[in-house]
């Protein structure tokens, strides 16, 4: 998924997605009440990137809860270029919860927030 984000991949990251139990919180506090909403937001922002300089992963913790689900917690720094020539420097933090449906792990909930 860090790859397919890193390509700025949008077919690639949503086959790490399940489309049917997706849901999560946007780190500006909405829901994302399906894979359509993550869709509104990540398609966009993947366009509007020129390149990823950098994307750093720090305090990364998983938690396996069972032989079918983990918890992904993470901090994260970024710096992108977006399209416009524009430089962005960004840091935060993410949970993810995967699930292991058909032999295959998918993500199925996210929560991000953002450090100022």
């Amino acid at each position: 998924m860090v790859a397919a984000s890193k390509a700025l991949d949008t077919t690639r990251y949503f086959e790490f997605i399940d489309d049917e139990k997706f849901i999560g919180l946007n780190a500006d506090g909405t829901n994302l009440n399906s894979i359509i909403d993550l869709r509104k937001l990540i398609e966009p922002g993947f366009n509007a990137v020129e390149k990823i300089e950098s994307l750093i992963f720090t305090n990364l913790r998983i938690s396996v809860i069972d032989h079918n689900t983990a918890i992904l917690v993470n901090e994260y720094a970024q710096i992108i270029i977006l399209t416009d020539g524009a430089h962005y420097n960004s840091a935060g933090g993410g949970t993810q919860v995967w699930s292991k449906t058909s032999g295959k792990w998918l993500l199925v909930s996210i929560s991000s927030s953002s450090k100022t």
